[in-house]
């Protein structure tokens, strides 16, 4: 017997099984968890084109040691509520780092990101955690840009803007540098401080003074977007719900959607399958709930990929929700205040960004270690026979395939229907209701799968013992091999929908330069470090930090964030000078 099993932890199992009671019942007399993410970023001021890197933290309750949603949302949007960026991350040990790619033909304004996990989805959006952040196009007219002669320290009003103070905690942590000024390629060696032991992971970036999020850049986002970017999670406000739309994703990626009849009607313990098209096969199945809907996990996928949707009932339609939140605040359209200090800032990320492209890349070494995706190839196995077409005389109909080529398989009429019975060889009896797959999807109509051209088919691969999908059952399994790139030309109806469905990104790595005082080739970093997973372990000091000073000379700042599992903020400022060789 080949077994295929998905085993679920008991803590899991009762977990869900709470959570279905409390979405039947009213908060007052059964309190829902809440989750609260907040991020880190290594800047929020870039080009088209570059991209950006960031740390995020989910607090369950206002602590990081207990575990729940395992998927990280995060998108970045503008003003008219149109996203440019729609990416999911893996959440582990309710931690996330990963980067972000800013699309190249995005024109020049003020953009927001936001990120959540499906669970919070449950309560309104504004409890999201949102950062604006301004990216700059120098390749594409347009984008609604308003000049001034103001620097940083004014905003448009002309009014003066308090310098970015970071946020001040119990746990504030000193960055002892050794220099306060540099020479440009010099080394630069600094670690992290802290008055008493503590156990954290720390977020920690170097980059050009003037990228963070400044106090003159949170004016728009806090007058229009309610962040809640508290350094306490403890401190964020609770929300209520009466019922649980959105269940937590507890073991990875999740499809959601729901089951109609031709009345549109709702269907209630309706068969749902979802297959991943990809040569190798993976399926998924679940039921839907007194309600028709459908929550079926897809656990770890990478990338976009197409899925099938689909249930073997020809009378119902799928409908697939889709899997990023649709409710985007309403943002007041400002110009984006183009003043000296952000031009300046602008000419430098342009002039590295064309060095990059014209010289070499300097000899660099990863910050850190990115992690590994386990992503299953399949969970279906090897057939129990194969039979090559190609093997046999060329026949005129699928029929008669069935009927002269393949032993074990039973072609007859069900209740007036065509239908396909394997003999499982196991139990030693006929199984008349086998999955049949067609080049890895699920088929349902075995008329119209009789009217495919038996010249398109390259192998048809029986099992025939029982095979264990999750909490299924299958007595039987017919896949069929075409020769071709659009399933022989089968037609699905409404009982099954095709989809693009994001996977996670796959993580990278920070790359820092290493030995720059030896190289020929010019550095103009605008961001020089980028760590996200710092680890204090009961300790006072981290180890020592080694980065170059690049070319470019002037303010840089270091930025550290971190929270204990206790959800107690850490965070540590301070700057320093790079000069040019006199």
């Amino acid at each position: 017997m080949k077994l295929s099993i998905s085993i679920l932890l008991l803590y899991c199992i009762f977990f869900s099984s709470a959570i279905q009671l409390q979405a039947q019942s009213p908060c007052e007399e059964l309190p829902l968890p809440q989750e609260h993410v907040t991020l880190q970023l290594d800047r929020n001021v870039c080009l088209a084109g570059e991209t950006i890197w960031f740390k995020a933290w989910c607090f369950l309750d206002g602590q990081l040691g207990q575990e729940m949603s395992k998927v990280l949302y995060v998108e970045i949007f503008d003003e008219t509520q149109e996203a440019i960026v729609q990416e999911k991350y893996l959440l582990t040990g309710n931690k996330a780092a990963g980067s972000i790619r800013i699309p190249e033909d995005v024109a020049s304004k003020y953009y927001f990101l936001r990120a959540y996990t499906r669970y919070m989805r449950n309560f309104s959006s504004t409890n999201f955690h949102y950062q604006q952040i301004i990216i700059v196009n120098p390749f594409i007219e347009g984008g609604d840009v308003e000049a001034g002669a103001f620097s940083s320290g004014e905003n448009s009003n002309n009014n003066p803007v308090p310098e970015s103070i970071p946020h001040t905690t119990e746990n504030s942590l000193e960055i002892a540098l050794d220099k306060e000024k540099y020479l440009s390629r010099q080394q630069i060696n600094f670690h992290i401080n802290s008055l008493h032991p503590i156990t954290a992971e720390l977020s920690t970036t170097v980059r050009m003074k003037g990228l963070g999020n400044q106090a003159a850049q949170k004016v728009l986002l806090q007058s229009e977007v309610h962040s809640n970017d508290s350094p306490n999670p403890q401190e964020q406000k609770k929300e209520s719900v009466k019922h649980l739309q959105w269940l937590p994703e507890t073991r990875g990626l999740t499809i959601s959607g729901l089951v109609q009849n031709q009345e549109q009607e709702h269907v209630a313990g309706a068969l749902t399958m979802v297959a991943v098209l990809q040569k190798e096969p993976m399926l998924h199945m679940g039921t839907t709930d007194e309600n028709g809907a459908f929550t079926i996990c897809l656990q770890n996928m990478q990338h976009q990929q197409d899925l099938f949707v689909g249930t073997p009932n020809g009378k119902n339609d799928v409908l697939i929700r889709n899997d990023f939140d649709p409710d985007y605040p309403k943002i007041k359209s400002l110009p984006l205040q183009y003043d000296s200090s952000l031009h300046h800032l602008l000419e430098s990320l342009n002039l590295h960004q064309q060095l990059t492209q014209i010289y070499p890349k300097n000899k660099t070494q990863k910050a850190f270690q990115a992690g590994q995706l386990n992503i299953p190839s399949s969970n279906i196995l090897a057939p129990d026979r194969r039979i090559n077409l190609n093997d046999f005389i060329k026949l005129s109909a699928m029929s008669e395939i069935f009927k002269e080529v393949i032993p074990g398989v039973l072609l007859r009429k069900i209740r007036g229907k065509d239908n396909l019975s394997v003999f499982n060889s196991e139990q030693q009896r006929w199984y008349d209701s086998p999955l049949i797959l067609l080049d890895n999807v699920p088929i349902f109509d075995i008329a119209e799968l009789l009217k495919i051209d038996p010249a398109k088919i390259e192998a048809i691969e029986i099992y025939d013992s029982d095979y264990i999908l999750g909490d299924y059952t299958i007595g039987a399994i017919i896949s069929i091999i075409s020769k071709t790139d659009n399933f022989a030309g089968y037609q699905w109806g409404e009982q099954g929908e095709f989809t693009a469905f994001k996977g996670f990104v796959s993580p990278q790595a920070f790359e820092q330069v290493l030995h720059l005082e030896k190289s020929h080739y010019p550095d103009f970093r605008p961001v020089l470090y980028w760590q996200p997973s710092l680890q204090f372990k009961q300790q006072k000091t981290s180890p020592s930090i080694s980065i170059y000073a690049p070319d470019r000379p002037g303010i840089y700042e270091i930025s550290v964030q971190g929270y204990t599992n206790s959800g107690e903020a850490c965070m540590g400022y301070a700057t320093f000078e790079v000069v040019q060789y006199r």
